[in-house]
């Protein structure tokens, strides 16, 4: 009978043992794991959406809590100020398409942009994408990580990079920080991404925000995994 108890006691205490070391394991990004595409049927490209973006493309993988992802993206896609901001602004003269090509994508010349200057441009998305990195790297701990941007990508300087992986493994949020030195100072520009996997793992709502002193822009694609 004693020897009953104590088996089942032992039993008892070793799955629960393994149910906390289970609750402690921390979520896991492999379902990110692949080439993901840009889906033209499935993202709305009909209101401010970069015209001349024809794909996009990221390759992600994740090991051992680092996750790294290369992009991909087809089409010289310009920085340019959105339609409807074009048409809001009458000292903002149209070009190609009722846009206005803008001349940098940091900051912006009041001379050039009149009364545009001392409000949140909008670029319809063509600087969000403007803004992505050739290949970047992540650590899923959560903790803040500063890194110095290589010469060659659109923004050099330093970066305090931040990720934040769910519980459920199906949503990755990212914050970026960048201090660059310009000819009117130091500013920062902030880069907010989503990452949402869909219930059945193959497509992938990809979100992305970028903000400057002077502007203020997004971008949401549909990403279909690949094969």
């Amino acid at each position: 009978m004693k020897s009953t108890f104590f088996y089942l006691l032992f039993a008892i205490i070793s799955l629960s043992a393994l149910v906390r070391t289970e609750a402690q394991s921390p979520p896991s990004a492999a379902a990110f794991n692949g080439t993901w595409t840009l889906d033209m049927e499935k993202t709305n490209t009909s209101k401010d959406f970069p015209r001349k973006l024809k794909g996009y493309r990221i390759t992600v993988d994740e090991n051992e809590r680092i996750l790294r992802v290369k992009s991909e993206v087809d089409g010289r896609v310009e920085i340019e100020i959105s339609r409807d901001q074009a048409a809001s602004n009458s000292d903002i003269v149209s070009n190609t398409g009722g846009r206005t090509s803008a001349p940098s994508p940091t900051g912006v010349s009041s001379s050039s942009l009149g009364t545009a200057a001392t409000q949140k441009l909008n670029y319809g998305g063509t600087m969000a994408i403007f803004f992505t990195p050739n290949e970047a790297t992540y650590n899923l701990s959560g903790e803040e990580v500063k890194v110095d941007i290589k010469q060659g990508e659109k923004v050099t300087g330093v970066a305090r990079i931040k990720t934040k992986l769910d519980k459920s493994g199906n949503q990755i949020q990212f914050t970026n920080v960048r201090r660059m030195n310009t000819l009117k100072g130091d500013i920062e520009i902030t880069t907010r991404e989503v990452w949402r996997l869909s219930k059945d793992g193959k497509s992938l709502r990809f979100e992305r925000t970028v903000e400057t002193p002077t502007a203020r822009d997004e971008i949401v694609l549909v990403l279909t995994k690949t094969a």
